[in-house]
């Protein structure tokens, strides 16, 4: 029994903490843009028609801000990661940055088609990840900030 303690304890104490939430103020702005075709350009069909047209309305896109960030003394650089691993930037905390980034379409974030979770990790010098801020859209169409509910599309 004592073994499963010991995993459990070690396995709570490498979770990377939350920022605060009064530490930083995050603002989605939603913007309506047409989906770029899936087709090659100057694709035709057999019938001669062409297949690279954008068709339908613009479609929900999203965008994130986070601002206001409150940078604890030991926070030196922050680094921005997706869901799917790739690094989008890493900047240092003075001054203090505001973070913009492009989400992407709502419909492909909550099927998952793109990478639908941003990691804002708040860096030591040795580089160690203190806190981070996430961001993420789930399949509901839930938009949460550290695990809490901020909105829904």
């Amino acid at each position: 029994m004592k073994p499963l303690f010991v995993v459990l304890y070690f396995l709570i104490q490498g979770e990377i903490p939350f920022k605060n939430s009064d530490e930083f103020l995050v603002k989605i702005d939603i913007k309506f843009k047409q989906k770029p075709s899936r087709v090659d350009q100057n694709t035709f069909s057999p019938d001669g028609e062409r297949l690279d047209r954008r068709i339908g309305e613009a479609v929900a896109f999203l965008v994130v801000n986070i601002s206001q960030v409150k940078i604890l003394d030991d926070e030196l650089k922050i680094q921005v990661v997706d869901s799917k691993g790739k690094n989008l930037f890493k900047k240092k905390t003075t001054p203090v940055p505001e973070i913009n980034f492009e989400m992407g379409f709502v419909d492909d974030l909550k099927k998952g088609v793109t990478s639908n979770e941003i990691t804002v990790y708040f860096l030591s010098s040795e580089k160690k990840e203190l806190r981070k801020i996430v961001c993420a859209v789930l399949p509901d169409g839930t938009f949460e900030v550290n695990g809490k509910w901020h909105g829904k599309f």
